[in-house]
């Protein structure tokens, strides 16, 4: 087999409309997988969501882009991979892997 070749690729559970897998190509590159397995354990427990319907929401609703469940989601995955500062969320946004997550 030649040593460049990419044709091996790992593949990770589906998400809805979107295809997971690494390969060795490029692309779309991210160094954290973290914001994926955590999106896969929320679902399972339903941290996100129980948070933030424990929370009520005072906001005028006619400023607000973003629901608390997203904004707690963004928040607590970014903690979980190590952003705990809370100063990156305008470059992870761009990231491929918290955009699934």
């Amino acid at each position: 087999p030649d040593m460049n070749s990419t044709s091996e690729q790992l593949r990770f559970a589906s998400i809805p409309a979107h295809s997971v897998r690494a390969d060795f190509a490029g692309g779309g590159l991210s160094s954290d997988l973290g914001p994926v397995l955590l999106r896969g354990v929320d679902l399972q427990i339903g941290l996100t969501k129980r948070l933030a319907a424990a929370l009520p929401d005072r906001r005028h609703q006619s400023y607000v882009d973003h629901s608390y469940h997203d904004i707690l989601t963004q928040r607590i995955y970014q903690i979980g991979c190590g952003y705990e500062d809370g100063n990156d969320s305008n470059s992870l946004r761009h990231d491929p892997m918290f955009k699934l997550g």
